[in-house]
């Protein structure tokens, strides 16, 4: 096992794509949990020496890959996180775009959620849905 130490903007705007497999939970994430990371996230931008939050792990295996596509992993512990953020993401996507700040949603979209010429499967860099909304 090879173990790296990387931030959640290394991992999500690199071109890597991050599945979630099927045998995983379903996202449970509840008001308590994300009152937390927003309140973490609130710290870190009120704290001027504080730059780093340590979110946990996040284990993943790599996916065959084919020429031409996109280096995918499947995420094996920290999809909960992954996920979240992800849609944390999105928001402040919409958001830029509901107030017209379209470089800010283009920006997010494009080097945090999706690879801009990816198509289907290939064209987000996370892709939880397969654990959102199932029960």
């Amino acid at each position: 096992m090879q173990a790296q130490q990387k931030t959640i903007r290394n991992i999500l705007y690199a071109g890597d794509q991050y599945l979630i497999p099927l045998f995983q939970r379903y996202y449970s994430w509840e008001k308590q949990h994300w009152d937390r990371l927003r309140k973490d996230i609130w710290a870190l931008m009120e704290d001027d020496q504080r730059k780093v939050h340590f979110l946990g792990p996040l284990v993943c295996t790599p996916t065959q890959h084919y020429p031409g596509s996109v280096t995918g992993y499947q995420l094996i512990d920290g999809q909960q996180r992954l996920t979240t953020l992800t849609v944390l993401l999105a928001a402040l996507r919409d958001a830029a775009r509901a107030r017209d700040i379209n470089d800010l949603a283009e920006q997010v979209a494009e080097c945090y959620l999706v690879h801009k010429h990816g198509q289907g499967t290939n064209a987000t860099k996370c892709c939880p849905g397969w654990g959102i909304g199932r029960r």
